[in-house]
């Protein structure tokens, strides 16, 4: 198993991630999926890597965008809202409905001692959003932007946000399996926008250096062939060339 102990600094302790995983709350809507997607996650933590879950928003942040189309929400009502439906999402991954080794946590210190005692973290990510307020209130930042800012917070070197698609299409055709994209820059990913994967996310994986890809969690197995860098079916997201100085840097995150 390689390190994933990337940055080391000495009087710092690394949080020791080999990747994070954004796992779409859209999984949540078939059960045996769900619990099929969260098995691998746990036979590739017996295989000695280190997972840090970020879960999304699920069904509850659904509702929340429902009533907001009819009720329009204030931001911070709808921020806050959705940022819990994170947290209820992470709650149900760790219930032994669905898994024996996922735990539910509230900071990234529980996180790391979870993942060294050979458990996989999901990280409740609301009392941190709430407490360094680090996105903007808006639409437009979503679990995927949450989960690779998490990445970089943690200096995990590698992002997998798994969905019910097969990863990110040309045109959002993803009836078409011709338009799937299947290698892509994160700068060129941000370029099309709101896709499987939110621009924000996209953007902020580019800024930051993240490589990641885009999953079917329904095949969970995928994820253990992209880990071990074999071609599979999705979107494989690479790092940006380094930009000028002069670039001005993303607005997105904070306000």
């Amino acid at each position: 198993m390689e390190n994933c102990m990337i940055g080391l600094i000495k009087g710092f302790a690394p949080y020791g991630f080999s990747i994070v995983v954004k796992f779409g709350g859209s999984l949540m809507r078939d059960f045996a999926v769900c619990k099929t997607a969260l098995a691998e996650l746990e036979r590739l933590c017996r295989s000695g890597h280190r997972i840090l879950v970020v879960p999304g928003g699920g069904i509850p942040d659904k509702a929340i965008e429902s009533i907001d189309a009819v009720h329009r929400l204030t931001p911070f009502t709808a921020h806050h809202a959705c940022a819990l439906a994170q947290d209820q999402t992470g709650y149900l991954l760790a219930d032994p409905a669905f898994s024996s080794s996922v735990v539910c946590c509230s900071t990234l210190g529980e996180c790391r001692s979870l993942a060294e005692s050979g458990k996989i973290p999901v990280l409740l990510p609301s009392r941190i959003l709430f407490a360094m307020d680090p996105v903007a209130w808006s639409w437009d930042i979503t679990s995927d932007a949450v989960a690779a800012w998490i990445a970089w917070v943690t200096d995990t070197p590698r992002l997998a946000i798994l969905t019910n698609v097969d990863g990110v299409y040309r045109n959002a055709v993803t009836d078409d399996p011709a338009a799937l994209i299947r290698e892509i820059t994160a700068h060129e990913l941000s370029q099309l926008g709101h896709t499987s994967v939110d621009a924000c996310a996209a953007n902020f994986m580019a800024e930051k250096g993240i490589a990641g890809c885009v999953l079917n969690g329904s095949y969970p197995r995928r994820l253990a062939d992209w880990l071990e860098g074999k071609r599979v079916t999705g979107t494989n997201i690479g790092i940006s060339p380094k930009k000028s100085s002069s670039a001005v840097p993303s607005e997105n995150f904070g306000r």
